[in-house]
């Protein structure tokens, strides 16, 4: 059985971390070391990158776990219902109560 990979705390140097407990160590070194975890900010491709503040979004661009998706904007397509014309409104949605036959939520029996 090979060996599990050890990562160094980054609040810690001295501390060597196997990669499946990581998650775990760090956040009780946050706790233990307050003064060193309010200059530490984490990744947001990959909280277990706990990197210092001042080299976050060096450490971003460059993150193996950034993908390409991760950059892009949100381009959703607009909806309209086919029978709307461009400019109509949508009805307020208190004046939109189911019809109970479509739904089959009448009275029963």
């Amino acid at each position: 059985m090979e060996p599990e990979a050890l990562e160094t705390c980054p609040y810690d140097p001295n501390h060597r971390v196997p990669a499946n407990r990581l998650q775990y160590h760090l956040a009780s070194c946050r706790m233990k070391n307050p003064k060193v975890a309010k200059k530490m900010a984490n990744c947001k491709y990959n909280a277990c990158h706990v990197v210092p503040i001042k080299t976050l979004k060096e450490h971003e661009a460059t993150c193996a776990n950034r993908t390409a998706i991760d950059d892009e904007p949100f381009n959703l397509p607009t909806v309209m219902s086919p029978s709307m014309e461009p400019n109509e409104k949508l009805p307020n949605a208190a004046n939109q109560m189911p019809d109970p036959d479509v739904w089959n939520i009448g009275k029963q029996g």
